[in-house]
């Protein structure tokens, strides 16, 4: 299994097709990056692959329904989505992983935290919103297909080389998961007892730094790190600093762990 990742490796789970990516040593610790919403594993991490493969085993996903993975419900479910990624981690042989998700990818690590936990040696949550009702009417513009055609439309244009869906499709099954997904509560976090690293910027404008702090406060076991400065993308536009953080933020979980 873990050799074909040198041609186009395809998970074939029980309800869905994942491609994904491997990268580092066999015997390293699994990290799982988890994209955010209409991106790719290597659109959306390929500032930290060299970085986090020395020392941790990468495993790097499409998402259902984003670039090369399948998704036969046509729409999106980030229950289904997180179980996607507790199946995939079975097929590839580990019982548990470190988990670090950005945008909609930490709100697929969050329901993963949630629905099974035992799969979960650390999470790092970076630009997720805790109430969704706060940012649904921003999230709403965002997924406008006709603001994107106007203001960008080469970023439309990537979109349509880098996913088999068309990029209207991905949208409309973000903004319907959107308007159905619940808020979080505290009470809904509390079991979440694993280490857990929430970021954010302080100049997000789609995750207003008061949800990345009220995250923070809702878990029992969290470190919180706000980057002075940055925007929504710490992965791609700070990654040195980000990279750090994530790596500085790992060794310390795993020279806890080893303190008998």
């Amino acid at each position: 299994m873990v050799g074909r990742c040198r041609g186009m490796p395809i998970a074939e789970l029980s309800q869905v097709s994942l491609y994904y990516e491997l990268y580092g040593a066999e015997d390293a610790p699994p990290l799982v990056l988890l994209h955010g919403a209409t991106e790719t594993f290597r659109t959306g991490w390929y500032k930290q692959i060299e970085a986090f493969s020395a020392q941790y085993r990468i495993v790097g996903p499409d998402l259902r329904g984003h670039g090369r993975s399948s998704n036969p419900a046509n729409k999106l479910d980030l229950r289904q989505m997180a179980d996607d990624i507790r199946e995939l981690l079975h097929y590839l042989g580990y019982e548990k992983a470190h988990v670090c998700g950005f945008s909609g990818g930490a709100s697929v690590a969050l329901f993963l935290a949630v629905r099974h936990l035992s799969c979960l040696e650390s999470l790092i949550l970076v630009s997720n919103n805790f109430e969704l009702d706060k940012v649904r009417t921003g999230n709403a513009q965002f997924w406008n297909i006709e603001r994107i055609l106007r203001d960008h439309p080469k970023w439309w244009e990537s979109l349509t080389k880098m996913h088999q869906v068309s990029p209207g499709q991905l949208l409309k099954w973000w903004e319907e998961e959107d308007v159905k997904r619940p808020n979080f509560k505290p009470a809904d976090l509390t079991h979440i007892t694993v280490p857990t690293l929430v970021m954010g910027g302080d100049r997000d404008p789609i995750i207003p730094l008061e949800q990345t702090i009220k995250l923070y406060h809702a878990l029992p076991n969290a470190y919180l790190s706000i980057l002075p400065g940055m925007g929504h993308g710490a992965p791609r536009y700070r990654p040195h600093l980000f990279n750090r953080i994530v790596l500085d933020f790992l060794e310390y979980v795993q020279k806890k762990e080893a303190i008998p």
